[in-house]
């Protein structure tokens, strides 16, 4: 296995887009069909098409089209409504264009064109026309996107905003719609990984699941909650993060399902390795894969030599793991963050005190407001004046705490060797401990 995804990484290197003719840079139309859950934004929707017909807009001819036999995958902005769904069918128009790196003014620069291609998204229309056709075909993704826009619909019903776009970046994931200033102040006081469904959300979802099958027999409940887990994983969109808490979850159902003991140091590695023989191009262009993996090894590493050095922060609501928790995801990921994005949250270590213990909860209530809106309408009503109160606390504490001087400082641009060298020292210190142990 490991050999299978290094051969496939090295082969990852030379990415080649695949040519079409005449209608690089031109004005092209053509039809296709929406492949994922679009994203919506305060400027318009983010629409992935796989493009049936390409042609240029001012063809006259049906011969001038070029026929996209190797269904070539479209990244189009388009104004936010009309609105669409996963699956519609379209035609669209627009100016076809290879995607370029951003670079800011201190000179870092984002991988955005290998940061698309890992999806083989190789063009893209910056400003489109599109037009529906009809609905696609029903099938499991098409049912559970239905499910989760409804859902989404009955808390912001029920909450308003900005507290049902928490609500539903805590659950399902979706936090388009918290605006791109919140989604900084999350980001300035080290919050951010609870609105973009991180490992920490996964987790209480899987022993949520866990708790509530614990009823079933030991072989069903295990694989009703691994049924459980991919669902999950698909409704809320599938993104590395969940991908690789998903894997993990599965390889810790079947070391249970066959009596084993289960290493988590062997899960993780396990499914950093299924997901590179997949996509191997997300090792170098994913940043959510490479975030993620980071900071969970971090955690397995480090958090339980930590906590027995924080016998002085009480135990209760698990606020000693969670500092433990912190101190380890941040020691190890922020060197890579620092040289990626320049910024470093001062502040993370109290705002995921003052937060992260409330957040089980609010995730559990969260998920009935929006359940009992298929039920019983006023009762998610009910529910949502509960969950409104644990909302505006989380939203007050990212607000207030995005306010405070220095809660974040900023570094220059520096060599990525130097981040290298600091990894590089993180492993011999590790190996001496390990040593010494």
């Amino acid at each position: 296995m490991i050999a299978t995804a290094v051969i496939r990484v090295l082969l990852s290197f030379h990415i080649v887009s695949p040519d079409i003719g005449h209608c690089q840079k031109q004005l092209v139309s053509g039809i296709g069909s929406i492949v994922v859950e679009p994203e919506h934004k305060e400027g318009g929707q983010i629409l992935i098409i796989r493009a049936h017909t390409l042609g240029s807009a001012s063809a006259t001819s049906t011969e001038s089209f070029l026929s996209c036999t190797e269904n070539i995958l479209i990244r189009i902005k388009t104004p936010l409504y009309p609105r669409f769904v996963y699956g519609d069918e379209i035609t669209f128009q627009g100016k076809l264009s290879q995607p370029f790196n951003f670079r800011s003014d201190e000179g870092r620069e984002f991988d955005y064109k290998g940061y698309l291609a890992k999806d083989d998204i190789f063009y893209e229309i910056k400003s489109g026309r599109v037009e529906f056709i009809r609905s696609g075909r029903s099938n499991i993704s098409s049912v559970l996107y239905s499910f989760k826009r409804k859902f989404v619909g009955h808390l912001e019903h029920s909450l308003g905003e900005p507290h049902a776009a928490l609500a539903s970046g805590l659950v399902v994931g979706e936090k388009s719609a918290l605006g791109s200033e919140l989604i900084d102040d999350f980001r300035t006081v080290g919050l951010i990984h609870i609105v973009v469904l991180s490992g920490y959300n996964i987790t209480i979802v899987a022993d949520v699941l866990r708790r509530i099958l614990s009823f079933l027999p030991r072989v069903w409940g295990i694989v009703a909650g691994g049924v459980g887990i991919v669902v999950f994983g698909v409704l809320v969109g599938g993104g590395a993060t969940v991908v690789r808490s998903c894997c993990m979850s599965a390889v810790a159902l079947s070391a249970d399902l066959v009596r084993r003991d289960y290493s988590v140091y062997r899960g993780l590695f396990f499914a950093g390795l299924i997901m590179l023989i997949q996509n191997p191009f997300i090792l170098l262009n994913d940043p959510s894969f490479q975030l993620s993996f980071m900071a969970t090894f971090g955690l397995i590493v480090l958090s339980g030599p930590i906590e027995k050095y924080l016998g002085f922060i009480t135990d209760k609501w698990g606020i000693r793991g969670i500092v433990a928790s912190s101190v380890a995801t941040q020691v190890f990921v922020s060197p890579y963050l620092v040289y990626m994005m320049g910024n470093i949250s001062l502040i993370g270590f109290i705002s995921n005190i003052l937060v992260l213990p409330f957040i089980p909860l609010t995730m559990l209530l969260v998920f009935l407001t929006g359940i009992s809106g298929f039920i019983l309408p006023n009762l998610s009503v009910v529910l949502g004046w509960v969950t409104h109160f644990l909302l505006s606390y989380e939203l007050m504490i990212v607000q207030y705490g995005a306010r405070v001087p220095l809660a974040s400082i900023h570094f220059s641009l520096f060599s990525g060797w130097i981040t290298v060298g600091i990894y590089c020292l993180y492993a011999v210190i590790f190996y001496f401990l390990l040593r010494r142990r």
